[in-house]
């Protein structure tokens, strides 16, 4: 006898609820994976012509080491008539860059001076820095630091009818990441600028002080080093500098550099070739390195049959020095004179020491002259078997205790960076070439162990023009003006006909 038929209300209800519910949270649960998973792991892509405002490796980097967070607050207003006004849009843009690469250690707030007043003055007050605009206040752990925007930026000359200067190069990432780090670390490193043998002062406003001023933006702490009061060169020094000294050093002074890069010390020379110096040559020839006593130069056409010498150097950064390669696309300025270096492989060897070659002349039509041509009135050529030929090389790195191998992380005990030109740390040199800046920093960066904080170039805006023939003008009316309306048709009658059928 068949069973009567299953009521409506004899349905199990509840075991039907349980599966929709559990249906229903685990797809809650995959769309929530899903969202996390998008949020935190997830890749962003520059896809602009100039990468204007994408962040360098190391900015990057460091703002993954941050473990606390950083608070930046943007006192700005779009409509300000201050300096850097027009510098609001390339701030905000970078800042975004900047919290997105942070991961929630960055955190940005935008304060406009005259729609957010009650806020403008608690940060006035807190901070302490008065009226003034157009400013980014950094603060980390009650740590504080205020940039202005208006020094983001170098500018060129004004017009001639007094118009706005045109932006040469926009240099926030390098301004702002270089307070972080001073913010962020605890103390900065400090570096022993030698003084006493003619060194041009980094006090008294004389040539170096906006390279002394780029070197302690990088939160390092430049001071003057005078051997005459030592009977020890501080081992707490990351590095000392020696640049373009007027007078030999003495005995005593070569015993304290030995002594000090015996002592794992790290040094950078810097020769100036129109001084002779042979004490010092005498202490780089221990190590392999020779000073030629040479300038190099190159002749260059003034005129249809007229030539001409010049004693400034273009000069290439070779990518076998390792902290160098950033700058391996770009060319190095270094004016005024500049001597040649040679490396003595077998004294180098027995030391046990890594000799590698950083700067060569861009062009091989660069050759060493041996004559005293600072001092004759005649125009030097070439002289074959008394003048060098290139290639020639006229900067050196040493390291002691290094080991090649890249996969093996090993301190060195003791760097050396010598230089065979001194008159690139000039503020007008380093006005004319932002490479030469990079290379500084990179040098006492790599001197100092601090491999991870490379040097940020400026970044010049770039002007993208495109420039098209009148045939290919012509193409672009016919394709806009028939070609998309008859494409439209087609698609049209295609669809029509489908329907018909």
């Amino acid at each position: 006898m068949a069973s009567p038929a299953s009521k409506p209300g004899d349905i199990k209800r509840w075991p039907i609820a349980l599966n929709v519910v559990t249906q229903i949270a685990i797809v809650a649960a995959i769309v929530l994976m899903i969202n996390y998973i998008g949020f935190n792991r997830y890749t962003r892509w520059d896809i602009s012509r100039y990468n204007k405002y994408a962040l360098s490796e190391l900015t990057k980097r460091f703002l993954k080491s941050l473990k606390k967070e950083v608070k930046i607050y943007v006192f700005f207003s779009p409509s300000s008539q201050s300096a850097g006004a027009e510098l609001y849009g390339d701030v905000q843009n970078l800042l975004k860059e900047y919290e997105a690469a942070g991961r929630r250690k960055i955190r940005v707030e935008l304060v406009d001076p005259y729609r957010n007043v009650t806020r403008a003055r608690e940060l006035q007050v807190k901070f302490n820095f008065g009226s003034e605009e157009n400013l980014l206040i950094l603060d980390y752990q009650d740590r504080k630091k205020i940039l202005r925007v208006a020094d983001m930026a170098e500018y060129g000359p004004p017009g001639m009818f007094g118009d706005t200067p045109t932006i040469k190069a926009f240099s926030g990432e390098q301004l702002i990441t270089s307070a972080l780090i001073q913010l962020v670390e605890d103390a900065g490193a400090r570096i022993g600028y030698v003084t006493g043998h003619g060194e041009p002062d980094i006090k008294n406003g004389d040539r170096p002080v906006r390279f002394a001023d780029y070197i302690q933006r990088q939160n390092i702490k430049l001071e003057p080093l005078v051997f005459a009061n030592l009977e020890k060169i501080p081992t707490d020094y990351a590095a000392i500098i020696l640049a373009g000294p007027k007078y030999d050093f003495g005995d005593r002074d070569l015993t304290l550099l030995r002594n000090y890069w015996n002592d794992q010390g790290r040094m950078l020379i810097a020769l100036d070739p129109k001084v002779r110096t042979p004490k010092i040559d005498q202490f780089l020839a221990e190590f392999g390195i020779r000073a030629e006593q040479d300038l190099i130069v190159t002749q260059f056409k003034t005129g249809i049959e007229e030539q001409s010498v010049t004693l400034d150097v273009y000069a290439q950064f070779l990518p076998e020095t390792a902290f160098l390669r950033p700058l391996s696309q770009a060319t190095g300025f270094f004016p005024g004179g500049t001597r040649s270096l040679a490396i003595d492989d077998s004294k180098t060897a027995q030391q046990s020491l890594t000799v590698t070659k950083m700067l060569t002349p861009a062009v091989a039509n660069y050759w060493g002259d041996k004559n005293d041509i600072l001092n004759s009135q005649n125009t030097p050529t070439y002289t074959q078997g008394v003048d060098l030929p290139p290639p020639l090389y006229f900067g050196i790195t040493l390291e002691k205790g290094s080991i090649k191998d890249p996969r093996v992380q090993l301190r060195s005990s003791s760097r050396m960076i010598i230089v065979g030109n001194a008159d690139f740390i000039r503020g007008e040199s380093l006005n004319q070439s932002a490479p030469d800046v990079d290379f500084i920093l990179l040098s006492v960066n790599w001197l100092a162990d601090r491999e991870q904080l490379l040097a940020i170039a400026p970044k010049a805006p770039g002007t993208f023009m495109l420039n098209l023939s009148v045939a290919q003008m012509n193409q672009i009316v016919l394709l806009t003006v028939g070609g998309v309306p008859l494409l439209m048709a087609l698609l049209g009658c295609a669809v029509w006909v489908v329907r018909r059928r």
